[in-house]
């Protein structure tokens, strides 16, 4: 249930957000109390979740007649059944609340009953809201010098629980937890009762800078193909490959650090370019082809992937963006017969365009009927594109067109030099006849 509850800054390109752990300190009375705040709160969830399936996707209840009707049979306060609404908003049509493991284990008999219902009913989350001093339900309070957790469980009853932050992130972000910016608070609690779990998630402002070119990547099972391309004058500065098959066959606990680190070569790579990202977005979901390449695909972390590529860039003043990819393959199939690069990376070059120059893009691709984005307008009509004689004469033109900017590499009038040395990273580049600059990124 994680993706359930991560919130993305899409609407705020300008900032990223921060995570603090933290800690708590419970006494026998307040256990109690938090417990019954912990099934309130995870039945809630469900019933949003059951009535949002059963009659808002059909139009026959809204979403404020489902918190309404929440709120009357659990007995939580409005801001507490708005935000158990908010963690399931996105979850598919079948969904098992507390993990499909702990589902099996109960089946099993390995766990008892009442450990199943703590492990279902195991979170309390509150978002932010600023102008009630940060978070009103899970605030954060200064007493005696120490900080506290104020939990709003209801009746105008408030728990004190005692917080422990470490050291090293309250001398750095102290300032955002007086109040002055709003913060969200998710209680989490560890299987066998082992404690609980703080996450503190502040939205914080940034300083992105805009860049003179742009580098496109093209998402691909075990690799990222990257095509660097000057936004003023179409050039193409650079073409490679960031290897990332260690994602597919490493441990679950060790693939998110082997994600971060695939995130910060693309940040130093567009940084070095002075380059604004745009990560092609997959559609996963709707992939359908035989058995192994559906679970190659399915297995891709490409979601993950994105997010931190998003989070690490942004938070570093590089802007970063997500965009349909849509027909770059296609394209790209057309242009490696012509430059001798392989599909991914004329994929990238032709995603590239697609940002830089849709015209041409859609004069390469002959796809009248989809927009900027990817996103179909309408039906086509039949003769609306060119065909034939004449789809061959437009292809024509934009190979001539783009033919001059490809090479100018080549000739040394578009170049770029050689991406230094980065500790992590081994970069080769080699020059070959009528080709751009090839970069080849491993990840050891």
């Amino acid at each position: 249930m994680k993706s359930a509850i991560d919130i993305r800054c899409d609407a705020f390109p300008d900032m990223y957000e921060l995570t603090i752990p933290a800690g708590i300190e419970l006494s026998e009375e307040n256990e109690k109390a938090l417990q019954n705040l912990f099934f309130a709160f995870g039945k809630a969830r469900r019933l949003c979740y059951s009535l949002r399936q059963k009659y808002e996707l059909k139009g026959e209840m809204s979403r404020s007649e489902i918190i309404k009707r929440v709120q009357e049979l659990t007995g939580l306060n409005s801001r507490y059944v708005k935000d158990a609404y908010a963690t399931i908003e996105n979850l598919p049509a079948h969904a098992t609340f507390g993990g499909l493991k702990n589902q099996r284990m109960r089946e099993k008999g390995k766990i008892t009953r009442e450990e199943y219902k703590k492990r279902r009913n195991s979170i309390v989350y509150a978002r932010g809201d600023k102008t009630k001093g940060g978070n009103l339900n899970l605030r954060i309070v200064e007493i005696a010098d120490e900080k506290y957790l104020r939990v709003n469980v209801g009746d105008r009853k408030w728990l004190f629980l005692k917080l422990f932050i470490p050291h090293k992130y309250m001398k750095k972000y102290a300032q955002y937890l007086n109040g002055s910016h709003p913060y969200s608070v998710l209680i989490k609690r560890k299987d066998n009762d082992e404690g609980y779990d703080v996450r503190i998630t502040i939205r914080v402002e940034c300083n992105v800078n805009e860049g003179s070119r742009i580098i496109a990547l093209d998402m691909n099972k075990s690799h990222i193909d990257f095509c660097v391309m000057d936004k003023k004058h179409k050039d193409v500065v650079a073409v490679g490959k960031i290897n990332t098959s260690e994602l597919q066959n490493t441990r679950s606990k060790k693939r998110e650090h082997q994600i971060k680190k695939v995130a910060h070569k693309v940040k130093n790579i567009a940084k070095h370019f002075n380059a604004d990202v745009f990560i092609g977005k997959l559609r996963t979901s709707k992939f359908k082809s035989h058995r192994k390449a559906n679970r190659m695909v399915h297995q891709m972390p490409q979601f993950k992937l994105r997010k931190w590529i998003k989070h690490i860039c942004v938070k570093n003043g590089v802007k970063c963006e997500e965009r349909s990819e849509a027909y770059t393959t296609k394209v790209g199939r057309i242009l490696s017969h012509i430059f001798g690069l392989d599909v991914h990376k004329c994929a990238a070059i032709a995603f590239a365009l697609k940002l830089s120059d849709f015209h041409v893009f859609k004069l390469l691709s002959v796809v009248s009927s989809y927009d900027v984005n990817g996103r179909r307008r309408g039906r086509r009509r039949r003769g609306s594109s060119p065909t034939g004689t004449a789809q061959h004469d437009l292809r024509m033109k934009c190979w001539a067109a783009m033919m001059p900017s490809l090479l100018r590499t080549e000739r040394g009038d578009g170049g770029y030099p050689e991406t230094p040395g980065i500790r992590g990273l081994l970069f080769t580049s080699r020059l070959k006849a009528n080709l751009p600059l090839h970069i080849n990124v491993k990840i050891w």
